[in-house]
């Protein structure tokens, strides 16, 4: 399979689907911003029940995406904690 066949195959239907919950909470949360709150709290509203709709793994990939999305990409990952033992 070339380059080309495999870039022109169809995205499976979950990735499908946590592309559409992380542009539908971008717009939830500009309409937010931007002083729309019925419409950002109705937007989020209906993207809590497609999320619950979601299979598990889905649900997990369009929540971090998310997240990182929000954070502007930078920083996404939480620090490492360090474990610090004392013996006093």
């Amino acid at each position: 399979m070339s380059g080309i066949e495999r870039d022109q195959r169809p995205e499976p239907d979950a990735a499908k689907a946590v592309n559409l919950y992380c542009m539908a909470s971008m717009i939830a949360d500009e309409a937010s911003e931007t002083g729309y709150a019925e419409f950002a709290r109705a937007l989020e509203d209906a993207l809590s029940g497609f999320l619950a709709s979601l299979p598990r793994e889905a649900q997990g990939a369009a929540l971090r995406l998310s997240y990182e999305m929000a954070l502007g990409g930078a920083g996404a990952e939480p620090p490492r904690l360090r474990l610090v033992h004392s013996r006093d």
